[in-house]
């Protein structure tokens, strides 16, 4: 590691909250990044690699068991302390075969923070004499991965420049087929899929993508409103479902495109 402090992310939809974790662990030394949401703390462990997640139970998008669980596959040595505002939530841990460096109830002392993942062996470097230990950045990230599944070509377009654009290498593709095709090699961390393609259908291709990859973030993609079809697509393990055309400001929150590292 050398001089070079763990990265360490901090996963609350609070602000406030998130904040506070922020500036006591920067003191503390260690590089922190942040996310507000359980899709973008996904895409967080998969830019930078962090070494510890302090991750709160309830945030959108996954929440934050159902997150905890894909960042597992993502990366299985990760160190994990959990907070929680309902302290009877805590007790999910155990029925859910989750094991945790720590897990505290609202309002945190941070020090029990801190000792937690001392515990597990995550400790700042020591910085030398004279330098500002926080000012030592984070390692670059890592580009993310993204696949573009949209047969209209204005659409899949804007799509995949706009992502090339903000830290993904993106690709896009026509039908569900192909996207079928270049999973296995190209391993998406999220795919933007379409459900109106032709041939195999959105939903179908959904179901086939999560049972090849399944920690990859799908979020389902329509002209149409259909509420129905939009449930369905969540409980079969989209993130989530955005209408056409698509509101880049949403991408940008689901995804964490602007957010602070």
């Amino acid at each position: 590691m050398g001089d070079r402090s763990p990265t360490l992310l901090c996963v609350d939809d609070d602000s406030g909250v998130l904040q506070l974790l922020k500036d006591h662990f920067a003191l503390k030394g260690f590089a922190v990044v942040t996310a507000a949401t359980g899709v973008e703390a996904f895409l967080q462990v998969a830019r930078w690699r962090p070494r510890a997640i302090i991750l709160d139970l309830f945030i959108p998008r996954l929440g934050g068991l159902e997150a905890l669980k894909r960042i597992k596959k993502l990366d299985p040595t990760i160190v994990v302390v959990l907070i929680s505002g309902v302290p009877e939530a805590l007790e999910v841990l155990g029925e859910a075969g989750l094991r945790v460096a720590g897990a505290f109830a609202k309002p945190v002392e941070l020090e029990q923070l801190s000792d937690a993942l001392a515990r597990a062996g995550i400790r700042p470097a020591e910085a030398p004499a004279g330098v500002d230990h926080r000012a030592r950045p984070a390692p670059p990230p890592s580009r993310l991965r993204a696949l573009v599944v949209d047969d209209e070509p204005v659409v899949r377009e804007m799509l995949t420049e706009y992502l090339n654009e903000n830290g993904f290498d993106a690709l896009g593709v026509w039908d569900g087929e192909e996207a079928l095709r270049r999973i296995p090699e190209f391993r998406p961390h999220v795919v933007l899929l379409d459900i109106l393609l032709p041939g195999l259908s959105g939903v179908a291709t959904l179901r086939r993508i999560k049972a090849l990859l399944d920690e990859t973030c799908v979020v389902m993609i329509s002209g149409l409103d259909d509420a129905e079809t939009a449930q369905r697509t969540l409980d079969m393990g989209a993130v989530d479902y955005l209408h056409k055309p698509v509101d880049l400001g949403k991408l940008d929150a689901l995804f964490g495109i602007h957010g602070e590292a």
